[in-house]
């Protein structure tokens, strides 16, 4: 499976040098930009999967630019943080940008940030397999004789989410029990 990439944009040098410092050693790979504009630029010369922006920016809004994500890249997980957490600011921005996740800055656990950007990665993985799965089963309906590459990939999807799943079981314990 691809290396995903993450973007991440905040017109702040101290908070883009944080972001490097905690996710050093994610197994993803990581790109950095200190305003819209080049942010876009990064977009332009990178395959990007998920994309984590500053509310307040000068010149472009974090919300504006995820605006401009989510219609020239509807495919990238989009999550926002700020420091300022006006209610109709965010709600506006949550709705319109489609926004999977607001991200208090700071933020308080480094490990807690490394999680939400792994989720999101998840989702991004999820949402990519949907696809794939759903492409497979609409030939399969329609007639079309599926190819031996075909077959492999989703019983390669499949061994992946039962692993994952059973690793997830193994963590947390069954589905439906109080295990703590």
């Amino acid at each position: 499976m691809e290396t995903r990439t993450v973007l991440f944009v905040d017109d702040e040098p101290n908070t883009l040098n944080a972001l490097r410092r905690v996710l050093l050693n994610e197994p993803y790979k990581t790109l950095f930009a200190d305003s819209a504009k080049e942010a876009l630029e990064v977009l332009r010369a990178n395959q990007v999967h998920v994309i984590l922006s500053d509310m307040r920016m000068p010149r472009m809004s974090g919300i504006e630019l995820l605006k401009i994500v989510k219609r020239e890249y509807p495919y990238i997980i989009r999550l926002l943080f700020s420091a300022y957490t006006d209610i109709h600011t965010l709600l506006a921005g949550i709705n319109q940008g489609e926004i999977l996740r607001f991200v208090a800055k700071p933020w308080g656990l480094d490990e807690e940030l490394r999680t939400i950007i792994r989720q999101a990665i998840e989702y991004y993985d999820l949402h990519s397999e949907h696809e794939i799965v759903m492409n497979f089963i609409e030939q399969w309906i329609e007639g079309v004789e599926p190819e031996k590459l075909d077959i492999q990939l989703i019983k390669t999807l499949i061994a992946m989410r039962k692993k994952q799943l059973y690793e997830w079981r193994k963590k947390c314990g069954p589905v439906g029990s109080n295990s703590e």
